[in-house]
């Protein structure tokens, strides 16, 4: 099984990061933007988990892309923080998810409202972490057997 742990609008707040990752022990960690800081922490604390992570609308030196592609035990994913895709102001996210079907996206995570949201449509999961910061939740992907799980936990 390949676990996966979603983050996104940690603004500072890695502390949790960290005790989450020391817990489920994921095999990817994916931060959907907001902060670019905590992200680098992150990435330079366990040098030895993969990492995709993009850039947030308060993320000013934009070490990250704004939108990541990959693919993970045979399911592609596409992640972006959304306020590209006005992810604000749709409720049904419609330009976001056309966005991910282009990709032909298994999975689409995005951030940017700090509230969660998980959704499956026409064969694509929709995953919106919250914040870890304000809100205190994350998100978690299992992928076992050709199947793509996905959670919302809170702290």
């Amino acid at each position: 099984m390949m676990r996966i742990a979603v983050f996104s609008d940690t603004h500072g707040d890695i502390k949790r990061c960290v005790h989450i990752i020391d817990s489920i022990k994921p095999d990817i960690v994916i931060h959907a933007g907001d902060c670019e800081n905590d992200a680098r922490a992150l990435v330079s604390m366990y040098p030895e988990l993969k990492f995709y992570c993009v850039c947030g609308n308060n993320d000013f030196s934009r070490t990250f892309p704004p939108q990541a592609v990959f693919e993970a035990d045979g399911k592609k994913i596409f992640v972006t923080h959304g306020h590209e895709y006005k992810v604000k102001y749709e409720s049904t996210y419609t330009t976001l998810y056309e966005k991910a079907k282009e990709f032909n996206a298994d999975l689409c995570v995005f951030g940017h409202t700090h509230i969660p949201y998980s959704d499956f449509r026409e064969g694509m999961r929709i995953l919106n972490p919250g914040s870890i910061r304000y809100g205190g939740t994350y998100g978690v992907c299992e992928i076992e057997n050709g199947r793509l799980k996905t959670c919302i936990l809170e702290i």
